[in-house]
């Protein structure tokens, strides 16, 4: 049973895994998955500005338990600020690092925000319920995302 905890699921088992839950929840609550909408609630339930907890909240939750719990059973729970090539294109130290990983998080926050839903609530949900607005952001984000690793491996010399 260990074992089942140490490994990722291959592609053909937790594609469907997910496919599966993310029906059962919209049959379930008429809901789409998505973090941001669950980040933004438990946001607004730590703020007193919502009186209960959705389901939402406790979804956020279970993510940073789980994960938690993963690292602890795998024993691969290190806690590192290393970023591999990010590093090698911008430096290790915290000082070089921190202000640009900070304004990333805030646009790709910004973005989730002005695009009404995160890459997963779009990705896996929008797109499969055939919204033309899920396509439009999946496409930009999928295209930003490969540029970016393209323009780091370039930059770094991990690619000639």
């Amino acid at each position: 049973m260990a074992h089942l905890l140490t490994t990722a699921a291959p592609w053909y088992v937790a594609g469907p895994s997910i496919g599966f839950l993310i029906v059962l929840l919209l049959w379930m609550t008429n809901q789409p998955f998505g973090v941001l909408g669950g980040y933004i609630e438990a946001g607004e339930w730590m703020a007193g500005k919502r009186p209960d907890v959705s389901w939402r909240t406790v979804f956020i939750g279970g993510i940073v338990v789980g994960g938690c719990l993963s690292a602890m059973v795998s024993g691969g729970w290190h806690v590192t600020l290393a970023y591999g090539s990010f590093d090698r294109l911008i430096g290790a130290s915290l000082g070089a690092k921190v202000p640009l990983l900070a304004a990333a998080g805030g646009l790709m926050g910004a973005g989730g925000r002005l695009a009404g839903g995160c890459t997963s609530g779009h990705g896996l949900c929008g797109t499969s319920f055939g919204s033309p607005a899920s396509v439009l952001c999946t496409a930009t984000f999928m295209i930003t995302a490969i540029a970016c690793a393209f323009a780091i491996a370039w930059l770094t010399g991990a690619v000639a």
